[in-house]
């Protein structure tokens, strides 16, 4: 009996133990990512705990630098009890996975854990801070701007390094920046001269990721003052160039040669700038080939405040697109411009094309708005058209219309002409918006529409939208059937062209684009013996490269070609393979070299619809030394049929010698030239060009200015001998520390003390340059005092010396700023925690502390300071940062959590 009492406690016992449920932990809220520096809360909650059981111990291992801010058990009268973690992420946590593990262990000793993985977000951000900076700078100093390249975000990023003007110097070879870490770049440029006594100069630095088109900018400007008065001459100087010219060619018809004389000049009348001046005398006429300039030209023009402006003899003539387009000849123009409307005339007879003789015009335009013009135009003209003389006129309207995301220019215009009418229209269009990129081109003439388009069609669209900031694809669409009436200096036979393509652009990197496309195109050539008349669809290839050193142009195509020219009726397609390789390389700084080769595998120049191999080649050079001297030479074997339809140069070569007072020019080459009787030219020719350029004046200005000036100083402080600069002007000034400036031209100027001629710890009180205005026949007194510099010396200094800390402190930068209501200073806090500021004028100051880098975990307790500086004293002050405090507030209200399976 007993036996069976005890198995049967045993019994009971077991069954006891094995009915208890298994201890596990529940996560109710997991997070899905978390951002660096960044906080989160989770609850978790405990499964299987019975009610004579309670938690013994719990614990919550997180990532290295992570910190646990608050942790607080809910809910402990139920079963599953809750439990309460406020988490702060490192702000140097790299992006990636880091696991949170939760373990626990009840009154009975059993166990349960349970591992939560938190994702840290990625976060990019690159800072630029100046390291350095120039209160004022002169013409010709070498500048050396420092500047700070900060990752302040979580992942690793690789840049690339440009600035507009200047070199830049790495302090290292590497230019990738790891999280949270810092690179020190240094860019070294010259100041250059301009025309000014005073303008800005901008430094910038372009930073750019390696998968991003929008580069990080850091832009400011630095004043320049001029080493030069460059108006203290006061005489009114016209600006004239007058040289020989001396041509030499040879055509198919012979050898030529001719000189001529050439005198031109351009400015204003008067020192108020108000009547301006421009003419050329160049001839004597020795016209054979217009296309090379050898023929004479007259011309002069007026302009009074910009609103009068006449001009008489050879000029070119722009009206409108549809009427007048550009037109060389010999007549008049009249402009006359009010506030809101104006109107311009003109008479004509032009010299380079001789279908069309006396002609002359007049138009009306109102500005209701800046951005919106309307014009009513009338042209009239004698014209030739099959071989018959008729006067053709022409009336229209003209709008303009401009924002800036949208530009409009349409003409409307009707003309009559042997007692027929006709009407042509022009429409130009640019659209953008967001990623849509539109452009538009419509030109219309009528067949008795004889304009400087005549029986013409044009219908020229595109649009692109950019997927994202390196893709993008487009549609474009060209039909062209144009009769353009140009002069024969530019002439261009304009072949019936149609071309129908879709293209992906992919701008791999900011220097190097891809592009694909998918081409329909057809072309035909005008004249009675065609050279060419062929359809032809291909795929497009082309790859870009834009470096500064190097520059590449690749293209290929392939695709299928029907010749029209084959006397056959049966068109077949043939393959058609085009190749075009053209590199650029920098080879010094002065110079550049590079070649061409194309080839091109097609049947479409062939009357018998042959497959023919054809092989162009070339090359190009070009030396620059500054302003002074420059040269170009270029070399082409051939080029393609469909290609001579205007000037083609197969040998180029230019160079010119440009100094001071004198100007070299040399121009010579081997030009294809289609002239208008379709008979072609293969022309050699050079012309050299000599010109003496002279500053003639002609008016001096009597309404001048003096600067009279002197240095003082309460602590006796020694005045002789100190050099006083205006420019290049300068004056030592005397015993009392007297000094002049006499017969300036009205203007401002800047004067400058020479440090060298101070006395060392001495400073001008006055912040230099100083700004004078001088006025006509008036004496400007100016007082420059000398006092003792005094200076600031300080220290950071950290009160939280943890681990955690530590790691933050690695991406700290600090930045002091002193100033006063007229004067600002700033340096950065050195690896030491230290930093000085001297030579400082002596009186009260603010000086603040800046955090970059960082400053999400840190705080400055006395960021800013007011302080006395004195005469020949160092001011000694320290600044204390502590690492920011989270801060977790409670409310009493109660929160009911629910758990759903």
């Amino acid at each position: 009996m007993i036996k069976v009492i005890l198995l049967l406690i045993n019994t009971l016992t077991l069954s006891h133990v094995f009915s208890q449920k298994e201890l596990s932990i529940n996560v109710l809220n997991p997070p899905k990512k978390v951002s660096p520096g960044g906080h989160f809360t989770l609850f978790f909650e405990i499964i299987g705990l019975e009610t004579n059981q309670s938690i013994a111990e719990e614990s919550l291992v997180l990532p290295k630098n992570w910190q646990l801010i608050l942790s607080k058990k809910l809910d402990k009268d139920l079963a599953n009890p809750k439990y309460i973690y406020t988490v702060a992420t490192s702000s140097t946590s790299n992006a990636g996975a880091y696991p949170l593990i939760l373990s626990l262990a009840n009154s009975d000793g059993k166990e349960a854990s349970k591992k939560l993985t938190i994702e840290v977000s990625n976060f990019r951000k690159i800072e630029i801070i100046p390291l350095s900076s120039y209160e004022y700078v002169k013409e010709g100093d070498s500048l050396h701007l420092d500047y700070l390249i900060q990752n302040l975000g979580n992942s690793s990023e690789k840049v690339s390094i440009k600035t507009s003007s200047g070199k830049i110097e790495l302090k290292n070879d590497s230019l990738t920046i790891a999280p949270n870490k810092s690179m020190q770049v240094r860019v070294n440029k010259l100041v250059p001269k301009s025309q000014s006594n005073f303008w800005l100069m901008s430094n910038d630095l372009f930073v750019t990721l390696h998968d991003s088109l929008t580069p990080i900018i850091h832009f400011n400007s630095v004043p320049v003052y001029s080493n030069q008065n460059k108006k203290s001459d006061p005489y009114l100087r016209f600006p004239i160039e007058t040289g020989v010219w001396y041509s030499y060619f040879v055509t198919d018809k012979g050898v030529r040669s001719s000189y001529q004389y050439d005198a031109r000049g351009h400015g204003f009348l008067d020192f108020k700038q108000t009547h301006y001046l421009d003419f050329i005398v160049h001839g004597p006429n020795q016209i054979h080939l217009p296309v090379l300039g050898n023929y004479d030209q007259y011309f002069l023009s007026y302009s009074y405040k910009k609103q009068i402006n006449l001009s008489l003899g050879d000029y070119l003539l722009s009206f409108n697109n549809l009427m007048e387009f550009g037109r060389f000849g010999r007549g008049f123009r009249f402009d006359q411009n009010f506030k809101r409307m104006g109107f311009s005339t003109f008479y004509t007879s032009p010299r380079f094309y001789p279908f069309q003789k006396d002609t002359y015009g007049l138009s009306f335009y109102v500005k209701p708005k800046q951005n919106l013009k309307y014009s009513l135009d009338f042209l009239s003209k004698q014209t030739q058209y099959n071989q018959q003389w008729f006067i053709a006129n022409f009336i229209g309207v003209t709008a303009n219309y401009r924002t800036n995301s949208f530009f409009l220019n349409s003409e409307a215009a009707m003309s009559s002409a042997q007692n027929k009418l006709d009407f042509g229209f022009f429409n130009r269009v640019y659209y953008h918006y967001k990623k849509i990129h539109l452009n538009s081109d419509i030109v219309y003439a009528g067949k008795n529409f004889y304009g400087f388009y005549h029986n013409s069609w044009q219908a020229i669209n595109a649009i692109n939208y950019n997927i994202s900031k390196k893709i993008s694809i487009g549609l474009q669409s060209n039909f062209t059937r144009v009769n353009p009436s140009f002069d024969f200096y530019a002439f261009n036979s304009s072949p019936y062209f149609s071309n129908n393509s879709i293209l992906l652009n992919y701008d791999i990197k900011p220097s190097n684009r891809l592009i694909l496309s998918y081409n329909l195109e057809e072309k035909e050539d005008k004249k009675e013996i065609k050279q060419f008349h062929f359809r032809e669809n291909y795929g497009r290839l082309a790859y870009l490269v834009n470096k500064q050193k190097f520059n590449l142009w690749f293209e290929n195509r392939l695709g299928y070609t029907q010749n029209y020219l084959s006397a056959s009726d049966d068109v077949k397609n043939t393959q058609s393979i085009q190749t075009i390789i053209q590199p650029l390389v920098r080879v010094f700084p002065c110079l550049w070299l590079g070649t061409f080769f194309e080839y091109q595998q097609t049947s479409k120049f062939s009357t018998i619809n042959q497959l023919t191999n054809y092989y162009y080649y070339g090359g190009t050079s070009r030396i620059t030394v500054g302003s002074t001297f420059n040269l170009s030479f270029s070399y082409r074997n051939n080029y393609a049929p469909d290609e001579l339809i205007q000037k083609r140069s197969f040998v180029d070569l230019t160079a010119e010698l440009n100094t001071k007072h004198h100007k070299l020019s040399l121009m010579g080459g081997r030009t294809f030239i289609p002239n208008y009787n379709q008979t072609n030219e293969n022309t050699l020719f050079f012309m050299l060009k000599y010109s003496l350029k002279l500053n003639v004046p002609i008016a001096k200005n009597n309404q001048l200015g003096s600067i009279k000036g002197h240095i003082s100083s309460i602590n006796k402080l020694k005045k002789e001998g100190i050099l006083v600069s205006i420019g290049s002007q300068k004056f030592m000034t005397d015993a009392n520390g007297n000094f002049y400036f006499n017969d300036l031209v009205p203007d401002k100027y800047y004067i400058t003390l020479e440090k060298s001629t101070i006395e060392t710890g001495v400073i001008s009180e006055t912040k230099t340059p100083i700004e004078v205005q001088v006025n006509p026949k008036t004496i400007h007194d100016v007082s420059i005092p000398l006092v003792r510099s005094g200076g600031v010396v300080g220290k950071i200094h950290f009160k939280t010396n943890d681990e955690a800390t530590q790691e933050n402190k690695k991406a700290l930068v600090v930045l002091i700023k002193l100033f006063n209501e007229q004067d600002t200073f700033m340096t950065k806090v050195n690896d030491k925690g230290e930093f000085s500021f001297r030579e400082i004028k002596p009186g009260q100051w603010n000086i603040e502390a800046i955090i970059h880098g960082n400053k999400d975990s840190f705080v400055i307790e006395n960021l800013s300071q007011n302080i006395i500086i004195e005469s020949e004293k160092l001011k000694t002050l320290s600044f204390s940062v502590v690492s920011k405090e989270r801060k977790i507030y409670f409310s009493n209200q109660n929160f009911l959590l629910n758990s759903k399976k």
